[in-house]
């Protein structure tokens, strides 16, 4: 016959080792229940990125295509209308029976032909900028900077402080971006007199800025104004660069765009 105390002590044990098998039950039940929400965690943020992915890639075609479209233009507006006048005046060159011809008309011809080649080299630095290759960044947004001041109305200034330079590709992208920016304001800017671009560097944070004077843009503004191909493509590259893109306006206040880039150390 069993003892009063034996009996509890074998109650006791076999409570206690029914406690931990249901404790291992239910932390294995966890773990599976755990593990099974991780995966399925993991895979919406595997579909997220691909998405994201996707409209990624559907952003740079619709950028690309943008500015293969501009260019086009560029070339049947200018180029094409310029040279097709040159011909004209050839024709009446050949044409007239005076000798020699007119003066003022070969003037007229040397004129158009010259302008024809700045339009040619204008459009060939926007495809590929050779001042970057050759000489980084700085000199390239300079040179930008000295041809929009030669043939806009509206004056730039530059301020540079740009001591470290980054990859070729990532320069290209900021070119690009800062290229778009003045092409932007100038455009859009309406009523302003001043322009500043500024590239500097204040340790590993590079910082790429546009502002200007003009109207600036309404607090709710129509969706015209702050979407287009060209904003497009300033986003990608952002995105691109895992930069950051902060915008800064106000009605009759101006427009301020800045790229804020964290450099490699």
């Amino acid at each position: 016959m069993a003892f009063p105390a034996e009996v509890a002590f074998g109650q006791l044990l076999f409570g206690g080792i029914g406690f931990m098998l249901l404790a291992a039950s239910a932390l294995l039940l966890f773990l599976v229940t755990y593990k099974k929400r991780l995966l399925q965690q993991q895979l919406r943020l595997r579909a997220a990125e691909a998405v994201h992915q996707q409209q990624l890639l559907t952003a740079i075609i619709e950028a690309q295509e943008g500015e293969r479209e501009r260019i086009g233009q560029d070339l049947h507006d200018g180029i094409g209308s310029t040279i097709a006048t040159a011909k004209l005046l050839v024709n009446r060159l050949t044409s007239t029976s005076a000798l020699p011809p007119p003066p003022e008309l070969l003037t007229l011809i040397e004129e158009l032909m010259t302008t024809a080649v700045q339009d040619v080299r204008s459009i060939s630095h926007s495809l590929y900028p050779a001042v970057l290759a050759r000489y980084g960044l700085a000199e390239a947004v300079q040179h930008l900077v000295d041809v929009c001041n030669e043939t806009g109305t509206v004056p730039i200034e530059l301020e540079l402080d740009y001591f470290q330079p980054l990859a070729l590709t990532q320069e290209l992208a900021l070119y690009r971006i800062c290229q778009e920016l003045v092409h932007n304001a100038l455009k859009h800017a309406k009523g302003a007199t001043r322009l500043v671009v500024r590239l500097q560097q204040h340790g590993l944070l590079l910082t790429l800025a546009v502002e200007d004077n003009g109207c600036g843009l309404p607090a709710d503004p129509a969706p015209q104004l702050i979407d287009g191909a060209g904003l497009r493509s300033i986003e990608v590259r952002v995105q691109m660069l895992n930069a950051r893109l902060l915008r800064q306006s106000a009605a009759g206040q101006g427009t301020r765009m800045v790229i804020e880039l964290e450099a490699p150390g």
